[in-house]
């Protein structure tokens, strides 16, 4: 994991794991928001190549507009994964209709990446913004065979 994440698995059984790192309000930070969340997909085996695109687009936002630390939380069910992004200013996101030429001001990636998406209010502390993304069934893989790259190839061959 790089140091960039602990793992909290709940004590609980049923419940999600969990992972979160709170960042400063540095345009720097978006690159670490990401590579935190991909470091906490990569320990949990999970390759959802959109979920650091889309952190890094909440990121983004809190460092130019809330202009606060954020913490990023990640969170894993059964069936998806959450990440919520949580700073300290209490204005709501709004989508206005973005010029043509501008670079950003759109929200499109969290619109058609993510499976359900929303805000969260915490009164005079700020808010929450969330994501989540449905994660496909995987197979049950058979157990890794023990030998050499070449040793395992031959045997999936039946040489």
């Amino acid at each position: 994991m790089n140091g960039y994440a602990v793992l909290m698995p709940e004590l609980r059984e049923g419940r999600p794991d969990r992972a979160w790192r709170t960042f400063a309000p540095d345009p720097s930070e978006v690159f670490a928001a990401r590579h935190f969340v991909a470091s906490v997909l990569e320990a949990w085996g999970l390759e959802l190549e959109d979920l650091p695109l889309l952190v890094s687009e909440l990121a983004t936002n809190a460092v130019l507009h809330a202009r606060s630390d954020f913490e990023v939380t990640v969170i894993r069910s059964h069936e998806r994964v959450r990440v919520e992004v949580f700073d300290q200013n209490t204005r709501l996101p709004s989508f206005a209709a973005a010029p043509p030429d501008a670079y950003s001001g759109r929200g499109l990636v969290i619109r058609e990446l993510a499976t359900a998406w929303g805000v969260e209010s915490h009164s005079d502390v700020g808010k929450t913004i969330w994501f989540e993304v449905a994660m496909l069934a995987q197979p049950d893989l058979p157990a890794r065979p023990a030998g050499s790259a070449l040793e395992r190839v031959a045997a999936r061959l039946d040489i």
